[in-house]
């Protein structure tokens, strides 16, 4: 059965396909997952920086990616190769998008500014690599399909991936740690062989895209004549109502799972002994959020986008407020509540990386022009300086609840804390988005009327 249509089911090639495709941002997700579960942990318990600085520097690094997106997204959509458009930045970007990685895990013999100096420009250099990897492989999902249903397929394979990456960071990261450090969980030389595994196995997913996928031509005409420009992605995003939309919906849901995501390990720990480690916690999050991939593909698929978008923030909105209300319903170590948020998380890969190639066509049926780096680019831009601006407000949420990075006990000021930012930031920005969707102009016959009348056009 094909996985087009009404059917969910694949034949062969098609997992093929799919699975070419999604493996790409497995290895994306190593990285992206690493930084938001370890990164802050990393630079106050392990290098000894405020969490403040910690937050600053994660925030120069997340806004640094986020300018850089509209550049390599007008870059990228005129490259030509035999290999096309998108494949050849994955290929030849997989590599160093390891060792810049690696270099993140590096404590500089220095101390004070030059410390922090030489810390912020390891993660600037991380970012900008990543961006040229990662926003063409995101541009590249609108080349292989361009039927909205198969779209979701596509999206909720890529997600499967996606979080098989969580998983994989949650599960192994900090064994990995103790057992290369000497049993401790801030041992730097644990961390940094941590950072050289995960850099390989990622590397290997890159590369195992790039040999799956093929590029199709796109419908209709291509924005290509015109050179680089900025401004064009600007006018892009300003033009396309739609994805104007869907951005700030994408600000506000990104900014939500950062806020769970960044303060996680510092939650485990001021809980400890009454949570499990770090990573039991944290596999447990991820865990949900994988298994409920699957469900959420067949429910959007059913009931659609829309429905689902607000099903799952339903979902994530209960989950805190029960946390505020009842604190912790702890079992086996793990937060009840965690697993929660993981399940109504996953719904958001699938629904972003479904709508956002709608975009595409809505912006191109609206201005003659097809647009895909701009589109990309610009979701791509806001996840990470939403992302960006809650790790600089954990940072400073950190310092305003008293958490200490020398303390083996944290107050319970502080616990309470964390707790309550852990209810109260995802709840207001999911609530946010919710309200947003209903003015989404965009829907599957819609869609469809959409890439048949530019079809049509070529």
């Amino acid at each position: 059965m094909r996985a087009r249509g009404g059917g969910i089911l694949a034949t062969g090639n098609e997992f093929r396909r799919y699975a070419g495709y999604g493996v790409g941002d497995f290895g994306l997700n190593i990285y992206w997952n690493a930084l938001s579960l370890v990164l802050m942990f990393w630079y106050a318990e392990v290098v000894g920086l405020s969490p403040a600085v910690a937050g600053a520097i994660y925030f120069v690094g997340m806004a640094w990616d986020a300018v850089t997106d509209a550049v390599v997204a007008s870059l990228s959509e005129r490259t030509r190769s035999r290999f096309g458009t998108y494949r050849p930045h994955i290929l030849f970007g997989g590599g160093a998008l390891g060792l810049s990685f690696c270099l993140l895990f590096w404590i500089p013999p220095l101390e004070g500014m030059a410390l922090i100096a030489v810390l912020t420009a390891a993660h600037v250099l991380f970012r900008t690599v990543y961006t040229i990897v990662a926003v063409p492989y995101s541009a590249l999902a609108s080349r292989l399909s361009y039927d909205s249903v198969e779209r979701t397929t596509f999206s909720g394979v890529r997600m499967f991936f996606a979080f098989a990456g969580l998983l994989t960071v949650s599960g192994l990261w900090f064994p990995l740690v103790r057992h290369f450090g000497g049993g401790e969980d801030t041992a730097a030389a644990g961390f940094q062989a941590a950072a050289v595994i995960g850099a390989l196995v990622a590397t290997i997913a890159l590369m195992l895209c790039f040999a799956g996928t093929r590029e199709k031509p796109p419908p209709g005409r291509c924005a290509s004549a015109r050179p680089p420009s900025i401004w064009r992605f600007i006018l892009a995003i300003r033009d396309n109502h739609a994805l104007a939309i869907l951005l700030m919906m994408i600000f506000l849901q990104s900014g939500a799972v950062a806020s769970l995501l960044i303060p996680l390990s510092f939650f485990i720990d001021v809980n400890a002994p009454v949570f499990a480690r770090k990573e039991v916690v944290m596999t447990a999050y991820a865990t949900a959020t994988l298994a409920s991939i699957p469900v959420w593909t067949v429910f959007i698929r059913r009931f659609g986008k829309k429905a689902g978008w607000a099903l799952a923030c339903v979902l994530a909105i209960l989950c805190g407020l029960d946390l505020a209300i009842s604190g912790a319903r702890v079992v086996a170590g793990v937060p009840l509540q965690i697993i929660g948020y993981g399940a109504a998380f996953g719904a958001f890969g699938v629904l972003v990386w479904s709508f956002v190639p709608d975009t595409v066509e809505y912006g191109q049926w609206k201005t003659g022009e097809r647009n895909e780096g701009a589109v990309f680019g610009s979701v791509l831009l806001v996840q990470k300086l939403s992302g960006g601006l809650m790790g600089l407000f954990v940072g400073f949420m950190l310092s305003q609840v008293g958490y200490d990075i020398d303390a083996t006990t944290q107050s319970a000021a502080t616990v309470d804390g964390i707790r309550f930012h852990i209810f109260l930031m995802p709840s207001l920005l999911l609530a946010l988005s919710t309200l947003l969707i209903l003015k989404l102009p965009l829907n599957r016959t819609l869609h469809a009327r959409i890439v048949g009348q530019i079809g049509g056009s070529k």
